[in-house]
């Protein structure tokens, strides 16, 4: 019988991510994933904008969730996210960078009215 190797298959690189500040205290981020085959999601986040940013990981999520609430943002303050997929392989490319600013704290987008 012959010994046939498989090359490692990383998961594709989740796409369209977007972030909405809710407030000055938490940030949802949502994205679309692309493919099969990944484990999860690792989402990454650095202070301010700009390709001096330095992103580490501040959370994760299972296979086929494609959404997260940051609560530790800070008011007034400018963050830049991106998600990378994972699976047992390794990890994808990182996801699109977007950015986004909190708003002074106790700013709560309005309520609809009936």
């Amino acid at each position: 019988m012959a010994n046939r190797s498989t090359l490692p298959v990383l998961p594709s690189a989740p796409v369209d991510l977007v972030a909405v500040a809710v407030g000055g205290c938490q940030v949802i981020l949502a994205w679309t994933e692309c493919g099969a085959g990944g484990l999860g999601f690792r989402i990454e986040r650095a202070d301010g904008i700009g390709s001096a940013c330095l992103f580490s990981e501040i959370g994760g999520v299972g296979p086929h969730i494609a959404a997260f609430r940051d609560g530790s943002v800070k008011p007034r303050t400018t963050y830049s996210y991106r998600v990378l997929a994972w699976n047992a392989s390794g990890e994808s490319p990182p996801s699109n960078v977007v950015k986004v600013t909190t708003p002074e704290a106790g700013t709560e987008p309005p309520a609809d009215k009936e």
